[in-house]
């Protein structure tokens, strides 16, 4: 698809979904891609089923929320490959409920996972992402994995938005100052829409625990008539759009947003 030869990628949340097919379609393009999750158990085995199809990834894992062990992460990245190209920042929840039953602990929590995060990684990451990107033209890449939601409105994810919009707006702000500072390291920001996960799955089955959809096939349903593609959107629908932002086919974007939803939004 798009040749990432030579390149050493981090991605996050990597055990599964977006976060695991992304790792995959990297390597596939020929970056050594250093995949990351909490959920070592589950990240390990998916990795050996990976390898076992032969995609070879080199797995860790990380607490996002950990500056410590964001160090700790980068200094085995640097250790084993001297070098980091490319960082996805994809590692997230949902959380559901109505803005005036959310808790400002959730809040927090929300913030600390979905937006936290990103900071801690790009601040952790750049040191090493500029010796890097020294070395080519196209430079650096951070792809930041918003959501359609960090762009409008969704029932009941008042803290998520509240997240994910961050997101959306700190990507443009890391652009123009790593932009400005001549790092040579671009950041963008990719929005999906209904994409067929367990992240979006959950959130439907509570969206049906409160009543705000009437089943499965409802709520399946609604996402097909407000999706003008009338699908969900699958993970190598987003990871696609990554390998884009991660190679040198994208060097003249930086600060961008791409939105990924099958046309969701422009209805």
């Amino acid at each position: 698809m798009f040749d990432l030869t030579g390149k050493v990628a981090l991605v996050t949340g990597s055990a599964k979904g977006i976060g695991l097919e992304t790792s995959a379609t990297l390597a596939r393009c020929g970056a050594k891609v250093v995949a990351t999750d909490l959920d070592e158990s589950g990240l390990f085995g998916a990795l050996e089923k990976l390898t076992s199809e032969g995609t070879q990834l080199h797995g860790l894992k990380l607490d996002v929320t950990s500056p410590e062990q964001w160090s700790r992460a980068i200094e085995e990245v640097e250790n084993a490959y001297g070098r980091l190209d490319i960082l996805v920042n994809n590692a997230g929840f949902m959380h559901c409920g109505h803005f005036l039953e959310t808790t400002l602990e959730e809040f927090r929590r929300s913030m600390t996972v979905n937006f936290e995060s990103v900071v801690i990684g790009m601040q952790t990451a750049v040191p090493l992402m500029k010796r890097s990107a020294t070395l080519s033209k196209a430079g650096g890449s951070i792809i930041n994995v918003s959501s359609i939601f960090g762009q409008v409105a969704g029932d009941l994810g008042a803290a998520y938005c509240a997240s994910k919009g961050a997101v959306r707006l700190l990507t443009k702000a890391a652009a123009l100052d790593l932009a400005r500072a001549g790092t040579n390291i671009r950041v963008n920001s990719v929005h999906p829409g209904a994409v067929n996960t367990d992240l979006a799955h959950g959130f439907q089955g509570e969206l049906l625990e409160k009543g705000v959809i009437q089943g499965r096939e409802a709520g399946t349903q609604m996402v097909l008539a407000s999706t003008p593609l009338a699908r969900w959107g699958e993970v190598d629908d987003i990871s696609g759009v990554i390998a884009f932002l991660a190679s040198d086919a994208s060097k003249f974007m930086t600060g961008s947003e791409v939105t990924v939803d099958g046309g969701l939004t422009m209805t």
